[in-house]
Protein backbone atom coordinates (compact mmCIF):
# COMPACT_ATOMS: atom_id res chain seq x y z
CA UNK A 1 0.00 0.00 0.00
CA UNK A 2 1.46 3.36 -0.97
CA UNK A 3 1.68 6.22 1.49
CA UNK A 4 0.30 8.51 -1.24
CA UNK A 5 -3.04 6.71 -1.26
CA UNK A 6 -5.75 8.48 0.67
CA UNK A 7 -9.23 7.50 1.70
CA UNK A 8 -12.12 8.93 3.62
CA UNK A 9 -14.02 7.26 6.41
CA UNK A 10 -17.73 7.88 5.98
CA UNK A 11 -20.06 8.10 8.96
CA UNK A 12 -22.86 5.72 8.04
CA UNK A 13 -25.41 7.64 10.10
CA UNK A 14 -24.82 11.02 8.41
CA UNK A 15 -23.09 10.15 5.15
CA UNK A 16 -20.43 12.81 5.90
CA UNK A 17 -16.68 12.40 6.04
CA UNK A 18 -15.73 11.45 9.56
CA UNK A 19 -11.96 11.39 9.15
CA UNK A 20 -9.46 11.23 6.32
CA UNK A 21 -6.24 9.26 6.14
CA UNK A 22 -3.23 11.55 6.32
CA UNK A 23 -0.43 9.56 4.71
CA UNK A 24 1.88 12.56 4.51
CA UNK A 25 1.82 13.20 8.27
CA UNK A 26 1.68 9.55 9.30
CA UNK A 27 5.48 8.99 9.57
CA UNK A 28 5.81 11.94 11.98
CA UNK A 29 2.92 10.73 14.13
CA UNK A 30 4.34 7.21 14.13
CA UNK A 31 7.74 8.54 15.21
CA UNK A 32 6.04 10.44 18.03
CA UNK A 33 3.99 7.37 19.02
CA UNK A 34 7.12 5.18 19.03
CA UNK A 35 8.65 7.48 21.60
CA UNK A 36 12.10 6.58 22.88
CA UNK A 37 11.91 2.92 21.91
CA UNK A 38 14.29 1.78 19.22
CA UNK A 39 12.68 0.78 15.94
CA UNK A 40 13.62 -2.84 16.68
CA UNK A 41 12.02 -2.82 20.15
CA UNK A 42 8.87 -1.04 18.97
CA UNK A 43 8.50 -3.31 15.95
CA UNK A 44 8.80 -6.38 18.15
CA UNK A 45 6.10 -5.08 20.52
CA UNK A 46 3.84 -4.43 17.52
CA UNK A 47 4.44 -7.86 16.02
CA UNK A 48 6.02 -6.56 12.81
CA UNK A 49 9.53 -6.67 11.45
CA UNK A 50 11.93 -3.79 11.95
CA UNK A 51 12.22 -3.49 8.17
CA UNK A 52 8.47 -3.00 7.81
CA UNK A 53 8.41 -0.44 10.64
CA UNK A 54 11.25 1.48 9.00
CA UNK A 55 9.22 1.59 5.77
CA UNK A 56 6.31 3.08 7.72
CA UNK A 57 8.62 5.58 9.44
CA UNK A 58 10.10 6.69 6.13
CA UNK A 59 6.74 6.97 4.38
CA UNK A 60 7.56 4.29 1.81
CA UNK A 61 4.66 2.16 2.99
CA UNK A 62 1.66 2.39 5.30
CA UNK A 63 0.16 -0.28 7.52
CA UNK A 64 -3.12 -2.01 6.89
CA UNK A 65 -5.97 -1.55 9.33
CA UNK A 66 -4.96 -4.53 11.48
CA UNK A 67 -1.36 -3.34 11.90
CA UNK A 68 -2.41 0.28 12.37
CA UNK A 69 -4.77 -0.77 15.16
CA UNK A 70 -2.06 -2.81 16.86
CA UNK A 71 0.48 0.03 16.58
CA UNK A 72 -1.99 2.45 18.19
CA UNK A 73 -2.71 -0.05 20.98
CA UNK A 74 0.96 -0.72 21.70
CA UNK A 75 1.83 2.99 21.62
CA UNK A 76 -1.16 3.94 23.76
CA UNK A 77 -2.38 6.53 21.27
CA UNK A 78 -5.71 7.19 19.62
CA UNK A 79 -6.24 5.25 16.40
CA UNK A 80 -7.95 8.30 14.89
CA UNK A 81 -5.00 10.54 15.74
CA UNK A 82 -2.46 8.05 14.41
CA UNK A 83 -4.29 7.63 11.10
CA UNK A 84 -5.59 11.14 10.52
CA UNK A 85 -3.81 13.54 12.86
CA UNK A 86 -7.21 14.67 14.15
CA UNK A 87 -7.86 14.99 17.87
CA UNK A 88 -5.41 14.43 20.65
CA UNK A 89 -2.87 11.58 20.64
CA UNK A 90 -4.40 10.16 23.80
CA UNK A 91 -7.92 10.48 22.38
CA UNK A 92 -8.95 12.99 25.00
CA UNK A 93 -10.05 16.37 23.79
CA UNK A 94 -8.96 18.85 26.42
CA UNK A 95 -11.44 21.53 25.46
CA UNK A 96 -12.94 23.29 28.44
CA UNK A 97 -16.63 24.16 28.17
CA UNK A 98 -16.66 27.32 30.27
CA UNK A 99 -20.46 27.62 30.24
CA UNK A 100 -20.81 24.08 31.58
CA UNK A 101 -18.09 24.69 34.16
CA UNK A 102 -19.86 27.86 35.29
CA UNK A 103 -23.15 25.93 35.63
CA UNK A 104 -21.49 23.14 37.65
CA UNK A 105 -19.73 25.63 39.92
CA UNK A 106 -22.98 27.50 40.50
CA UNK A 107 -24.71 24.23 41.37
CA UNK A 108 -22.06 23.37 43.94
CA UNK A 109 -22.22 26.86 45.46
CA UNK A 110 -26.04 26.68 45.60
CA UNK A 111 -25.79 23.28 47.27
CA UNK A 112 -23.37 24.60 49.87
CA UNK A 113 -25.59 27.61 50.53
CA UNK A 114 -28.67 25.39 50.90
CA UNK A 115 -27.03 23.36 53.66
CA UNK A 116 -25.08 26.34 55.00
CA UNK A 117 -21.94 24.30 54.50
CA UNK A 118 -18.32 25.01 53.82
CA UNK A 119 -15.89 22.90 51.89
CA UNK A 120 -12.10 23.02 51.70
CA UNK A 121 -10.97 24.40 48.35
CA UNK A 122 -9.25 21.14 47.35
CA UNK A 123 -12.39 19.07 47.98
CA UNK A 124 -14.53 21.63 46.18
CA UNK A 125 -12.23 21.52 43.15
CA UNK A 126 -12.35 17.70 43.07
CA UNK A 127 -16.14 17.71 43.34
CA UNK A 128 -16.51 20.30 40.59
CA UNK A 129 -14.13 18.35 38.32
CA UNK A 130 -16.06 15.11 38.93
CA UNK A 131 -19.44 16.74 38.28
CA UNK A 132 -18.09 18.54 35.20
CA UNK A 133 -16.90 15.24 33.69
CA UNK A 134 -20.24 13.60 34.49
CA UNK A 135 -22.08 16.41 32.71
CA UNK A 136 -19.74 16.26 29.71
CA UNK A 137 -20.57 12.57 29.38
CA UNK A 138 -24.29 13.29 29.53
CA UNK A 139 -24.79 12.10 33.10
CA UNK A 140 -26.62 14.75 35.06
CA UNK A 141 -27.09 14.73 38.82
CA UNK A 142 -30.44 15.98 40.16
CA UNK A 143 -30.33 18.72 42.80
CA UNK A 144 -31.32 16.65 45.83
CA UNK A 145 -28.68 13.90 45.36
CA UNK A 146 -26.17 16.67 44.63
CA UNK A 147 -27.01 18.35 47.93
CA UNK A 148 -26.60 15.02 49.76
CA UNK A 149 -23.23 14.54 48.11
CA UNK A 150 -22.18 18.07 49.05
CA UNK A 151 -23.31 17.44 52.63
CA UNK A 152 -21.18 14.27 52.75
CA UNK A 153 -18.11 15.93 51.30
CA UNK A 154 -18.38 19.11 53.35
CA UNK A 155 -18.88 17.33 56.67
Amino acid sequence: MSAERSFDVIDNATGHDRASWDGEGFPDRLTRAKGRLTPAAFAQKCGISETVLRKYLSGVSVPGADKLTEIARVAGVSLTWLATGEGAPDGVDNVLDTDLLRTVMAGVEEGLAAIQGRMPLEKKAELIAMLYEMERQGESMPKEPLRKLIRLVSG
